[in-house]
């Protein structure tokens, strides 16, 4: 007899992301031009002066070989002294940095450490649908709180301070995936706030941090080392490391030393070779300043080729890599996003997978797209038609 799966995995279902990227490996298979603005990943590669300075410690003891758990401490100085130079945030890299396996790992290790089965976390919807699996993975209760919509998402300050008080974890992502909207100051102040009020640990995704193009770039650790706020990010948009799966989680050293048993049991340690190229990176100035103009131009021609589209309506996006644009009411968006495939050659994220309040919307990432793509993937944006499309 076969044995059975858990609930655990089994109530989690899996983004229709995968379903997509599949369908665009096919269709490019059989020689289809396909404009992926579905996954947001960097069109361009990591800089190649940090590379090849890499190749050079490639017979070196260090570069086979587990480092330390929460990292190379050579790499975590080197980190905590850039945060320090660009954002004014003092971290002690033995004690409140450590590097990870990207920052999926960052949150589960972060999350576990401060949450109890049973314990709420809030997250702002829509979402990001891997947090939202770690916290249903974790056993924790899940409190989903819809962001209000208009020409943009913002945050409905009345309900969130109804359900901060009990809640353990607040998850705030910022720039946001998928949303693209970024917090100004006094919101992110009088979130601080609020959850320190609460004894509630308020745990920032900012992967897209170096994406920022119109919010504040303030964060309460360039005032205080607050104790109940964790910070997790990636160098898979700003470097291009994602396939070097390479993250990190910055917060008090009382809180880390508990994420370090979650990292240890998972991981061990993040890669050494992508820690070593890390640090090469890091002694590149301005290449991810360029990197984000890039991505803020792409940001730009997908406005303009949106507003000129049929069905479509812009979403502003402060920063990131994605707008979530609304489509037609009524309209299936898993078949929504299959036709503008079929038709446009433009591979989207049905909005659903970022829970009920990204229904009727799609994710499109602006932040992907090659030179040479640029001008006939906005063109194909801005000739979409679903003005007589009944599905």
């Amino acid at each position: 007899m076969s044995p059975e799966t858990s609930r655990r995995t089994a109530e989690i279902h899996m983004p229709p992301i995968h379903s997509i990227m599949n369908k665009v490996r096919e269709m490019r298979g059989i020689g289809r031009e396909i404009f992926s603005m579905a996954q947001a990943v960097p069109w361009y590669r990591p800089p190649q002066k940090a590379v090849e300075a890499m190749k050079q410690e490639m017979n070196s003891d260090r570069f086979h070989f587990y480092s330390p758990d929460p990292g190379l401490m050579s790499t975590r100085v080197a980190l905590s002294r850039e945060i320090r130079r660009r954002r004014g945030i003092n971290l002690a890299p033995s004690k409140e940095l450590h590097l990870t396996c990207g920052a999926s790992q960052a949150f589960v290790s972060a999350l576990m450490a401060v949450a109890d089965p049973g314990d709420r976390a809030i997250v702002l919807e829509p979402y990001y649908f891997d947090h939202v699996f770690a916290i249903q993975f974790s056993n924790l209760e899940l409190d989903s709180i819809p962001m209000v919509e208009h020409s943009e998402w913002s945050i409905p300050w009345e309900i969130l301070e109804e359900k901060i008080p009990g809640a353990k974890v607040m998850v705030l992502v910022n720039p946001g995936n998928p949303t693209g909207a970024v917090l100004t100051e006094e919101e992110i102040r009088r979130i601080v706030q609020l959850t320190g009020e609460n004894s509630c640990t308020l745990i920032i995704d900012e992967t897209y941090e170096r994406f920022n193009f119109s919010g504040s770039k303030h964060h309460p650790w360039m005032e205080t080392n607050q104790e109940h706020v964790l910070t997790l990010g990636s160098f898979s948009k700003s470097f291009s490391l994602s396939g070097w799966r390479l993250g990190y989680l910055f917060g008090a050293d009382y809180i880390l030393k508990e994420a370090l048993k979650i990292q240890d049991s998972v991981v061990i340690c993040p890669s050494t070779p992508s820690q070593i190229l890390l640090e090469k990176c890091l002694n590149l100035d301005g290449w991810v300043e360029n990197r984000s103009a890039e991505v803020e131009h792409r940001l730009h021609l997908c406005r303009s080729a949106m507003e000129q589209s049929k069905g479509l309506e812009w979403r502003e996006a402060g920063g990131g890599f994605f707008t979530l644009a609304k489509t037609p009411d009524g309209v299936d968006t898993y078949t929504l996003a299959n036709y503008l495939i079929e038709k446009y050659a433009i591979a989207t994220i049905p909005g659903d997978a970022f829970g009920a309040a990204g229904k009727q919307h799609l994710r499109l990432s602006f932040g992907c797209l090659a030179d040479e793509e640029l001008i006939p993937a906005m063109s194909a944006l801005a000739s979409v038609d679903l003005t007589n499309v009944s599905f």
